[in-house]
Protein backbone atom coordinates (compact mmCIF):
# COMPACT_ATOMS: atom_id res chain seq x y z
CA UNK A 1 0.00 0.00 0.00
CA UNK A 2 1.11 3.54 -0.91
CA UNK A 3 0.21 6.43 1.62
CA UNK A 4 -0.96 9.51 -0.25
CA UNK A 5 1.50 12.25 0.23
CA UNK A 6 0.41 15.55 1.93
CA UNK A 7 -0.07 18.05 0.08
CA UNK A 8 3.01 20.71 -0.48
CA UNK A 9 3.48 24.57 0.02
CA UNK A 10 4.09 25.94 -3.10
CA UNK A 11 6.59 28.82 -3.22
CA UNK A 12 6.31 31.62 -5.85
CA UNK A 13 8.55 31.97 -8.20
CA UNK A 14 10.39 35.33 -8.61
CA UNK A 15 8.80 37.39 -11.19
CA UNK A 16 12.09 37.72 -13.73
CA UNK A 17 12.12 34.10 -14.21
CA UNK A 18 8.01 34.09 -14.76
CA UNK A 19 8.78 36.67 -17.63
CA UNK A 20 11.37 34.49 -18.93
CA UNK A 21 9.27 31.58 -18.90
CA UNK A 22 6.53 33.30 -20.83
CA UNK A 23 8.91 34.77 -23.59
CA UNK A 24 10.04 30.99 -23.83
CA UNK A 25 6.29 29.99 -24.11
CA UNK A 26 5.60 32.74 -26.56
CA UNK A 27 8.13 32.35 -28.63
CA UNK A 28 7.80 28.26 -28.78
CA UNK A 29 3.97 28.80 -30.10
CA UNK A 30 4.90 31.24 -32.35
CA UNK A 31 7.86 28.84 -34.09
CA UNK A 32 5.00 26.08 -34.19
CA UNK A 33 2.48 27.95 -36.45
CA UNK A 34 4.92 28.85 -38.57
CA UNK A 35 4.04 28.94 -42.69
CA UNK A 36 6.52 27.90 -44.98
CA UNK A 37 5.60 28.45 -48.85
CA UNK A 38 7.76 28.26 -51.88
CA UNK A 39 7.23 30.91 -54.91
CA UNK A 40 8.43 33.53 -57.41
CA UNK A 41 8.96 37.32 -56.51
CA UNK A 42 8.16 40.04 -59.89
CA UNK A 43 10.18 43.22 -59.69
CA UNK A 44 8.92 46.18 -61.83
CA UNK A 45 10.78 45.99 -64.65
CA UNK A 46 13.16 42.98 -63.33
CA UNK A 47 15.21 45.14 -61.33
CA UNK A 48 16.16 44.94 -58.54
CA UNK A 49 14.40 45.50 -55.42
CA UNK A 50 16.22 47.23 -52.95
CA UNK A 51 14.57 47.61 -49.89
CA UNK A 52 17.11 49.38 -48.04
CA UNK A 53 21.17 50.44 -48.09
CA UNK A 54 21.91 47.01 -47.32
CA UNK A 55 18.80 44.25 -48.32
CA UNK A 56 18.33 44.03 -52.11
CA UNK A 57 16.33 41.06 -53.12
CA UNK A 58 16.27 39.69 -57.13
CA UNK A 59 13.83 38.74 -59.26
CA UNK A 60 13.19 35.18 -58.77
CA UNK A 61 12.18 31.72 -56.90
CA UNK A 62 12.25 32.25 -52.91
CA UNK A 63 10.74 30.60 -50.37
CA UNK A 64 8.76 32.81 -47.36
CA UNK A 65 7.99 31.69 -43.84
CA UNK A 66 6.30 33.63 -41.53
CA UNK A 67 3.41 33.51 -38.79
CA UNK A 68 -0.27 33.65 -39.88
CA UNK A 69 -1.16 33.97 -36.10
CA UNK A 70 1.29 35.34 -33.80
CA UNK A 71 1.07 35.41 -30.71
CA UNK A 72 3.24 37.81 -30.57
CA UNK A 73 5.64 39.73 -33.17
CA UNK A 74 6.99 37.17 -35.51
CA UNK A 75 9.46 36.98 -38.29
CA UNK A 76 8.79 37.08 -42.12
CA UNK A 77 11.37 36.09 -44.16
CA UNK A 78 11.82 35.71 -47.64
CA UNK A 79 14.92 33.79 -49.06
CA UNK A 80 16.76 32.13 -51.77
CA UNK A 81 20.29 30.82 -52.54
CA UNK A 82 21.53 34.44 -53.01
CA UNK A 83 19.39 36.53 -50.42
CA UNK A 84 17.96 36.27 -46.90
CA UNK A 85 15.72 38.65 -45.59
CA UNK A 86 13.98 38.92 -42.53
CA UNK A 87 11.40 41.43 -40.84
CA UNK A 88 9.52 41.54 -37.83
CA UNK A 89 5.42 42.01 -37.91
CA UNK A 90 4.04 42.93 -34.63
CA UNK A 91 0.70 40.98 -33.83
CA UNK A 92 -1.32 44.43 -33.94
CA UNK A 93 -0.12 44.60 -38.03
CA UNK A 94 -2.50 41.80 -38.57
CA UNK A 95 -6.18 41.67 -39.66
CA UNK A 96 -7.94 38.41 -40.55
CA UNK A 97 -5.91 36.80 -43.28
CA UNK A 98 -3.61 39.75 -43.71
CA UNK A 99 -0.90 42.14 -42.95
CA UNK A 100 0.39 45.58 -43.45
CA UNK A 101 3.64 46.22 -42.40
CA UNK A 102 4.26 50.45 -42.81
CA UNK A 103 7.44 51.22 -44.01
CA UNK A 104 7.78 53.88 -40.80
CA UNK A 105 7.05 51.19 -39.19
CA UNK A 106 9.74 48.67 -39.92
CA UNK A 107 12.59 50.91 -41.26
CA UNK A 108 12.58 49.83 -45.19
CA UNK A 109 12.12 51.77 -47.90
CA UNK A 110 8.77 50.26 -49.20
CA UNK A 111 5.37 49.14 -46.96
CA UNK A 112 4.68 45.44 -47.04
CA UNK A 113 1.53 43.82 -47.50
CA UNK A 114 0.43 40.30 -47.29
CA UNK A 115 -2.36 38.45 -47.89
CA UNK A 116 -3.29 34.53 -48.10
CA UNK A 117 -6.47 32.10 -48.84
CA UNK A 118 -7.26 28.42 -48.18
CA UNK A 119 -7.33 26.22 -51.62
CA UNK A 120 -9.21 23.56 -50.52
CA UNK A 121 -8.01 19.86 -51.82
CA UNK A 122 -9.64 16.36 -51.88
CA UNK A 123 -10.69 14.70 -48.02
CA UNK A 124 -9.24 11.48 -46.79
CA UNK A 125 -9.97 8.93 -44.66
CA UNK A 126 -7.35 7.14 -41.84
CA UNK A 127 -8.66 4.78 -39.64
CA UNK A 128 -7.03 4.38 -36.48
CA UNK A 129 -7.65 3.86 -32.60
CA UNK A 130 -8.82 6.06 -29.58
CA UNK A 131 -8.38 5.50 -25.55
CA UNK A 132 -11.39 5.19 -24.47
CA UNK A 133 -13.51 3.51 -21.06
CA UNK A 134 -15.75 0.28 -20.65
CA UNK A 135 -16.85 -1.79 -18.31
CA UNK A 136 -14.49 -5.07 -17.79
CA UNK A 137 -11.88 -6.84 -15.40
CA UNK A 138 -8.99 -5.10 -14.70
CA UNK A 139 -6.15 -3.72 -12.49
CA UNK A 140 -6.72 0.19 -11.10
CA UNK A 141 -5.16 2.11 -8.29
CA UNK A 142 -8.29 2.93 -5.79
CA UNK A 143 -8.43 5.23 -2.54
CA UNK A 144 -8.84 3.29 0.64
CA UNK A 145 -9.42 4.69 4.49
CA UNK A 146 -7.99 2.78 6.79
CA UNK A 147 -9.17 3.21 10.30
CA UNK A 148 -8.25 0.86 13.13
CA UNK A 149 -7.54 -2.03 11.56
CA UNK A 150 -10.78 -1.71 9.30
CA UNK A 151 -10.81 -0.44 5.79
CA UNK A 152 -13.13 1.18 3.62
CA UNK A 153 -13.75 1.78 -0.27
CA UNK A 154 -13.96 4.81 -1.92
CA UNK A 155 -17.06 6.19 -3.12
CA UNK A 156 -18.94 3.98 0.21
CA UNK A 157 -21.03 5.64 3.09
CA UNK A 158 -18.34 4.35 5.45
CA UNK A 159 -15.63 5.92 3.20
CA UNK A 160 -16.97 9.53 3.24
CA UNK A 161 -18.44 8.77 7.08
CA UNK A 162 -14.65 8.52 8.22
CA UNK A 163 -12.54 10.79 5.88
CA UNK A 164 -12.12 13.38 8.37
CA UNK A 165 -11.44 11.63 11.18
CA UNK A 166 -7.54 11.83 12.24
CA UNK A 167 -7.27 8.58 13.30
CA UNK A 168 -7.59 7.36 9.64
CA UNK A 169 -5.33 7.24 7.01
CA UNK A 170 -5.80 7.24 3.45
CA UNK A 171 -4.22 5.41 0.77
CA UNK A 172 -3.67 4.10 -2.41
CA UNK A 173 -3.55 0.69 -3.57
CA UNK A 174 -3.73 -1.40 -6.82
CA UNK A 175 -6.43 -3.55 -7.13
CA UNK A 176 -7.97 -6.37 -10.11
CA UNK A 177 -11.72 -6.48 -10.18
CA UNK A 178 -14.60 -5.44 -12.23
CA UNK A 179 -14.71 -1.56 -13.31
CA UNK A 180 -17.12 -0.04 -14.57
CA UNK A 181 -14.78 2.32 -16.57
CA UNK A 182 -11.49 0.19 -17.55
CA UNK A 183 -8.66 1.59 -20.05
CA UNK A 184 -9.91 0.28 -23.64
CA UNK A 185 -9.45 1.37 -27.21
CA UNK A 186 -12.33 1.47 -29.96
CA UNK A 187 -11.05 1.52 -33.88
CA UNK A 188 -12.61 5.16 -34.98
CA UNK A 189 -12.45 6.60 -38.45
CA UNK A 190 -10.66 10.15 -38.75
CA UNK A 191 -11.92 12.27 -41.66
CA UNK A 192 -9.42 15.10 -43.12
CA UNK A 193 -9.75 18.25 -45.14
CA UNK A 194 -6.11 18.77 -47.17
CA UNK A 195 -5.78 22.10 -48.63
CA UNK A 196 -2.62 24.81 -49.21
CA UNK A 197 -2.69 28.36 -48.31
CA UNK A 198 -1.91 30.87 -51.09
CA UNK A 199 0.05 33.53 -50.59
CA UNK A 200 0.80 37.08 -52.07
CA UNK A 201 3.07 39.71 -50.93
CA UNK A 202 3.01 43.25 -52.30
CA UNK A 203 5.67 45.80 -51.93
CA UNK A 204 4.12 49.40 -52.54
CA UNK A 205 5.93 53.07 -52.10
CA UNK A 206 4.15 54.43 -49.47
CA UNK A 207 4.56 57.92 -51.07
CA UNK A 208 2.67 57.30 -54.11
CA UNK A 209 -0.75 54.95 -55.11
CA UNK A 210 1.30 53.43 -58.10
CA UNK A 211 1.02 49.55 -58.37
CA UNK A 212 3.25 48.02 -56.56
CA UNK A 213 7.42 47.85 -56.98
CA UNK A 214 7.55 43.94 -56.67
CA UNK A 215 4.85 41.35 -55.86
CA UNK A 216 5.32 37.54 -54.73
CA UNK A 217 3.19 35.04 -55.25
CA UNK A 218 3.51 31.26 -53.43
CA UNK A 219 1.73 28.61 -51.57
CA UNK A 220 2.27 26.29 -49.01
CA UNK A 221 2.63 22.42 -48.94
CA UNK A 222 -0.40 20.45 -48.72
CA UNK A 223 -1.42 20.53 -45.05
CA UNK A 224 -4.21 18.67 -43.08
CA UNK A 225 -7.51 19.61 -41.08
CA UNK A 226 -9.33 17.12 -38.75
CA UNK A 227 -13.05 17.72 -39.66
CA UNK A 228 -14.41 14.38 -37.66
CA UNK A 229 -13.75 11.22 -36.07
CA UNK A 230 -16.49 8.41 -36.61
CA UNK A 231 -15.98 5.71 -34.56
CA UNK A 232 -16.33 1.97 -36.29
CA UNK A 233 -17.02 -0.26 -33.02
CA UNK A 234 -17.48 -0.37 -29.35
CA UNK A 235 -15.26 0.28 -26.99
CA UNK A 236 -13.07 -3.29 -25.31
CA UNK A 237 -11.05 -3.19 -22.00
CA UNK A 238 -7.70 -4.46 -22.58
Amino acid sequence: MLPVPPARTRRALPTSLLMGLLGLSLAGCSGLNNLSSQGYLYTRDSQPLQLSDEVQLRQGHMGLEFNPKPMWSADMRLHNERSDFSVSVPSEAYSGRSFFLASRESGLRYDIRAYWRESKEDRTERDSSESCTAPGFCSKSVRRLKCAGKTYRSGTDRYEKHLDDENCQEVLVTESGNFPDCPGTRPVRNRYQTYKLMVSLAFTNPASHQPPIAEFDGESQRKERLLETVALGACRAY
